[in-house]
C-alpha cells in the first residue's frame, strides 16, 4: 500500500470514530492531551524543537475535528 492510500484511510477511519463517537468533546480532548505530551516531549529535545513533523499532522488533523 502506498503512502497516500495509507494516509487516506487513516483520515477515513478517524472520521467514521469521530461522528460516531458518544461524546465528541471528549474525544477532542483526548487529541488535545496527545498534543500537550507531544509539546512537552519536544521541550526537551532540540531535534523535535527544530521539526517535529509528527505534531504538526496531528495538530492538522485536530483543527479539522471542531
Amino acid at each position: 500500500m502506498n503512502l497516500s492510500t495509507e494516509i487516506e484511510a487513516l483520515r477515513m477511519v478517524l472520521e467514521t470514530v469521530m461522528d460516531g463517537h458518544p461524546d465528541p468533546e471528549l474525544a477532542v480532548a483526548q487529541v488535545d492531551a496527545l498534543i500537550a505530551d507531544m509539546r512537552k516531549n519536544m521541550a526537551g529535545s532540540l531535534q523535535l524543537q527544530a521539526a517535529d513533523p509528527l505534531r504538526v499532522a496531528v495538530e492538522n488533523i485536530r483543527a479539522t475535528l471542531v
